[in-house]
């Protein structure tokens, strides 16, 4: 594992390097931010680089061969990951579905609820708690900061 990890970490590390040093061959552009059109794919290419480091110091600071903390078992699961994949495909389905209804708040709330359920977690106050501040935060990044116009539902029509 030691091994593997410390060449992908390297990889991936002269990956980071040859992409931002492509980067910098965008050309700027008069109607740009201030960020420009080189920002973006730099701060990918450092995180990618800070992300190979950390990988390459954590392989050679663990043991050649550590003892697995837990063992995979030797028989493979029966169960199909085929039914959790269409389950997820469908819970995806019903908020494109009911977006239009419900508006994007209260859409991806009932969509994280959902996935949480159907994950296997269960529905109490602390799980309805988490789904409606996730849907607060999401609204706040993409409606808010990013001005990003999802529809609003049947809610102003109400109001």
């Amino acid at each position: 594992m030691r091994n593997r990890d410390l060449v992908f970490g390297s990889a991936t590390l002269a990956l980071a390097a040859i992409y931002y040093a492509l980067t910098v061959t965008i050309p700027q552009s008069d109607l740009a931010d201030p960020i420009g059109p080189q920002g973006l794919p730099k701060i990918y290419a450092v995180v990618l680089a800070v992300l190979s480091i950390v990988l390459i110091a954590r392989s050679t600071r663990r043991p050649a061969n550590p003892e697995p903390t837990n063992p995979e078992p030797l028989i493979p699961n029966p169960r199909s990951p085929i039914p959790r994949v269409i389950g997820m495909l469908l819970i995806g389905v019903g908020y494109i579905v009911v977006l239009p209804w419900l508006g994007y708040l209260l859409s991806v709330a009932a969509l994280i609820a959902a996935t949480t359920y159907f994950q296997g977690g269960s529905i109490n106050r602390r799980s309805i708690l988490v789904a409606i501040s996730g849907a607060l935060c999401f609204w706040v990044l993409f409606i808010w900061l990013l001005r990003i116009q999802y529809p609003a539902g049947l809610w102003p029509s109400v109001i």
